[in-house]
């Protein structure tokens, strides 16, 4: 009997301990809620992508999902956009890692198990960066969702009920997208750089993520307590990706009311526009949030006019494209022959943003030109990074863009005044005149140079206008939309301007069925002279099939000005190839990726790839030491220069160019001295050249441009017993002259002095005898004997200097956005100067001095030399647009500057003459 009766209570207990299990898993089911959410991938009028839920407009940021740990998420995706979307929610287990392709439809299934802030957005190679992302947030399932910190020091647990508003702050390239979440849930849209509210002791939570480069997030006044613990906080470093921060405070608490800043801590990010206003009001007080720019609002084509309204510019590493509206495609498509995706129209009071979503590299966002008057103009930033940049415009006209990195970037944004005839290209209450970075002010947009700015603008940012010498004809078309300028051109002043179509005749600009005979016709022949060796460019722009990213390098072989061979690197998507130089034994070509942070050894011989190494960001030029073949690297993104020591494939260490803690130099196209003991940079952030120990330590800084803003010294040739130092200010539009030794200025050579810019009239305003121009010089090498500095402008000038007098002998035409310059030897004695383009598809070649006589006036052209690709051509890939195009770098082998011609391998040497092999003499 107590046998059954202890089987029997057993019997009890268990079915008790299986009822108590039953109702603990059914309560937990019940618990753990399934929620469904439709969401549309929307393009806006802006281009901008976002996320729509269920039937509203889309936002960005995209709605906020708020759910306790334990539930399900359940996602549709329907993409309505002409790009692939996805859902992806780091941090949470997704069922499903496919995008939606445009029209179609996804699913995606999440599950809510840890709580915290998470990123969702549309996992499409940094388009997402265009507005595709918001936020899930999930809260404890029961109990306080957070703490704050109290007037006394005491920490108060908060819950759900307790909040009176929640924002959501999305900090992306380096402008806050915002959402404001009231008390009952509503959720409205702040749009891009808001100032946010709030009233004395409301309970403030605060969600801040970021996607993409990592941030610092700062609040003024406030303090909050650091996630799960009782460390006390006002400032968040967020990480690269995504990365979210959730924080509660009580408005005002222990300061009162009061206009708070809120930004990233990054100086540069701040210059960019990454800060707001969290405005606390007394109690009594509404505590309103005041909205931001809206992709909706008032801008070409807005859909709600009476909205401060927003453009967005992304930077590409696309040739033409690197500032280019997403809703470019459909500008161009407008009836008014609009051939550029780089040009943008807002209304005053709206804003242009920035963001860096489709590039390797790194940049600055700097304005070129301004409407007079403007502002808060120039706008500018201290250091190139990743990231992005907004600003308001107010003030009527045309604003340019620029990196000042990779100083060709264009981008403009026309801000109208509805009142007026025509799209603004001046400011109206100033006589339609615009300002230069360069401290030109109150120039006339009637003017030449203002006229040739434009022309500069849509050619580089249109490849229809580009010159391809296969075509065998140059057509150029401006826009017919009506502009504004200060009167006729060229130089006119007309009291309230006239309005025009770009395309006017008046204008000259369009171009008609322009001749443009093939290289090696009997119209523009090839050479009569061999060179020596091969001739390697940087066809920086030409796309082939077999990566995404452009650029490849184009071989010429100097016996027959044949294309040899390209070399495009598909295995690694070559970026934007820019410049090289050889190894000692000519063996090894050395190649930067400007937009980009590698450095590519080539095999010279058979063009294969040998080594892709990370040197660092946005790498411009390469120099070996000529005493030991190490390589020098001008890091152009950053303040240094990196060393490779010869023979591997590592950076040992980096050269500063600038002291700690001072403003980053930006070294651009440095040369090496003859004996390899000295480096010299043009810093292009400092508006100095540097010289620099081989192995360390600064010997000198010397201001260049005659310490005009914005000078932007960008190239150096040195005389080939390092006497002197020749450095090309691009926006200054000069040529300093320096002390090798010393770095001592001795002369400022004015490459537009015979230049009005008013009328665009020529003459001998210097009197030296020689009428001669060279806008927006670039590369500046002096020839291996010494003679002459030759000139690449990109304003279509080559300009010869004569290194004896320091004086301007000659100007020799150029192709539009003249670039590289570089000196080889020439077959039988002498040199040629081979100097590309990047917006024509050939080689210039020049002989300075044709008859060997010393006397450098009489330089000519020798001829030219097609870079696109032919059925002879040996290819890593195929080329498959733009062929030829984007001319910047060149490297003649053998290697002939003196230094380093002394160091080459017989069978180099043996081609050369005496005076080339030994060309200082001594």
């Amino acid at each position: 009997m107590n046998e059954q009766i202890i089987r029997f209570n057993k019997r009890i207990a268990a079915m008790a301990i299986y009822i108590l299990f039953a109702i603990a898993l059914s309560s937990s089911m019940a618990m753990a809620a399934v929620h469904s959410f439709s969401f549309t991938a929307k393009t806006l009028p802006n281009g901008q992508l976002g996320y729509a839920m269920g039937a509203a407009e889309a936002v960005i940021p995209g709605q906020a999902v708020f759910v306790k740990q334990g539930d399900t998420i359940q996602v549709t995706l329907t993409n309505t956009t002409a790009v692939d979307v996805g859902f992806n929610v780091p941090g949470l287990v997704n069922s499903n890692a496919a995008k939606a392709k445009p029209g179609e439809t996804q699913s995606y299934t999440l599950h809510a198990n840890k709580t915290g802030t998470y990123v969702y957005h549309g996992d499409n190679n940094g388009k997402e960066l265009l507005g595709l992302f918001g936020a899930i947030i999930v809260d404890k399932k029961n109990g306080p969702i957070d703490s704050f910190l109290d007037d006394n020091g005491s920490i108060v647990p908060v819950t759900q009920a307790d909040l009176d508003k929640q924002f959501v702050l999305f900090m992306v390239g380096s402008t806050f997208w915002g959402t404001e979440i009231a008390a009952d849930g509503a959720q409205k849209p702040l749009w891009a750089a808001p100032d946010l509210g709030a009233v004395e002791n409301d309970l403030v939570r605060f969600h801040v993520l970021s996607a993409g480069p990592g941030h610092t997030f700062h609040l003024h006044a406030h303090r909050w307590l650091k996630t799960d613990t009782a460390t006390v906080i006002d400032t968040k470093l967020l990480g690269d990706g995504t990365d979210t921060h959730s924080f509660t405070i009580k408005a005002g608490s222990g300061v009162g009311p009061g206009d708070w800043q809120f930004h990233c801590h990054l100086i540069a990010h701040m210059e960019a526009g990454m800060h707001g206003s969290f405005r606390v009001d007394p109690a009594g007080g509404d505590g309103h949030s005041v909205v931001g720019a809206s992709p909706y609002g008032n801008i070409l084509l807005g859909a709600r006019p009476s909205e401060p309204g927003l453009v967005t510019l992304e930077v590409s590493d696309e040739p033409a494209s690197w500032f280019r509206s997403p809703r470019g495609d459909a500008i161009v498509g407008l009836p008014f022959d609009i051939k550029t995706k780089s040009l943008e129209v807002i209304y005053p009071g709206s804003s242009v943003n920035f963001i860096m979503s489709d590039t390797h590299g790194v940049h600055t966002i700097s304005t070129l030109l301004w409407p007079t008057g403007a502002h808060h103009m120039p706008f500018d930033q201290s250091a190139a990074y990743r990231g992005g940049g907004i600003v308001k415009l107010t003030t009527p006209g045309l604003y340019v863009f620029t990196c000042k990195v990779h100083p060709y970037m264009f981008g403009a944004v026309i801000v109208d005044d509805p009142e007026t005839e025509g799209l603004d290209l001046g400011n109206p209450a100033m006589d339609y005149k615009i300002d230069l970075v360069t401290g030109i002010s109150g120039l006339p947009t009637s003017s030449d140079l203002a006229v040739r700015l434009l022309k500069t603008f849509f050619i580089a940012t249109s490849p229809a206008n580009w010159q391809d010498y296969s075509a065998g004809v140059w057509n150029v078309r401006f826009p017919t939309l009506p502009v504004r300028i200060s009167g006729l051109p060229y130089g006119g002043i007309t009291d309230g301007g006239i309005a025009a179509p770009l395309s006017d005749d008046s204008l000259k600009l369009n171009i008609y069925n322009a001749p443009l005979p093939l290289p090696g016709s009997i119209e523009t022949p090839h050479p009569t002279t061999p060179g020596v060796g091969e001739v390697w460019i940087n066809t920086q722009f030409e796309k082939t099939a077999g990566k995404y990213k452009p650029g490849t390098t184009t071989v010429i072989d100097t016996a027959n000005w044949t294309v040899k061979r390209k070399v495009a690197l598909p295995e690694i998507n070559n970026n934007n190839p820019h410049n090289m130089w050889p190894s000692r034994d000519q063996s090894l070509i050395y190649q930067t990726q400007w937009f980009d942070t590698k450095l590519s050894i080539i095999d010279r011989e058979t063009g294969a790839l040998i080594q892709n190494i990370k040197v660092g960001d946005t790498p411009s030029h390469v120099v070996t030491l000529p005493s030991n073949d190490d390589l020098t690297i001008a890091i152009n993104g950053e303040n240094g220069i990196a060393i490779i020591p010869a023979g591997t494939f590592n950076v040992s260490k980096m050269l500063p160019t600038q002291a700690h803690g001072h403003t980053s130099a930006n070294p651009h196209g440095h040369w090496v001295s003859a004996d390899g003991t000295k480096i010299v940079t043009p810093n292009i952030n400092t508006n100095d050249i540097g010289i620099y120990g081989a192995t360390g330590g600064i010997h000198a800084r010397t201001p260049t441009g005659n310490n005009a803003p914005g000078a932007h010294p960008i190239a150096i040739g040195m005389m080939p017993d390092s006497s002197k130092i020749y450095a090309a200010n691009l926006l200054h539009h000069s040529l300093s002259v320096l002390d090798g030794a010393t770095g001592t200025l001795l002369k400022t050579i004015n490459l537009i002095a015979d230049y009005n810019p008013i009328d665009g009239s020529f003459a001998d305003n210097d009197g030296n005898g020689t009428i001669a121009v060279g806008v927006l010089p670039i590369q500046t090498p002096v020839s291996p004997d010494g003679k002459a500095v030759v000139i690449a402008s990109t304003g279509g000038q080559i300009v010869i200097v004569d290194t004896a007098t320091d004086t301007i002998v000659k100007m020799l035409p150029c192709d539009p956005g003249c670039h590289g310059a570089n000196f080889g030897a020439k077959q039988g004695g002498g040199y040629y100067a081979y100097v590309t383009t990047k917006f024509g598809n050939r080689l210039t070649v020049v002989d300075v001095d044709p008859n060997n006589d010393g006397n450098i006036s009489d330089a000519t052209i020798a001829g030219y030399v097609s870079l696109a690709d032919t059925t002879s051509t040996i290819k890593d890939d195929t080329v498959s647009s733009l062929p030829g195009f984007g001319g910047q770098g060149v490297l003649a082998i053998p290697n002939v500057y003196n230094g380093w011609v002394q160091n080459l391998p017989e069978d180099w040497k043996v081609l050369l003459t005496a005076a080339q092999r030994n060309p200082i003499g001594d």
